[in-house]
């Protein structure tokens, strides 16, 4: 069964790879992405200064040698 990170890293694969097929700009792509999370965050009644301080955490967080910080969760 795989982890959480795997499953996103597939779908994210597959999906880039439909936009790319569809010629659907990677930026705009991700952009939508983002957006669409947030909503479905939202949704699940996450309040939107607790999805602000997620984003921020992973923001403030980004590694220039692409070590991957665990999540505040």
């Amino acid at each position: 069964m795989p982890d959480a990170y795997t499953l996103a890293k597939q779908h994210l694969e597959a999906g880039v790879a439909e936009a790319e097929n569809n010629n659907v700009d990677l930026n705009a792509y991700g952009q939508a992405l983002v957006w669409k999370l947030i909503e479905r965050y939202q949704e699940s009644g996450r309040s939107n200064a607790d999805i602000i301080k997620e984003i921020k955490y992973s923001l403030d967080n980004i590694s220039d040698d692409n070590t991957f910080h665990v999540s505040r969760n």
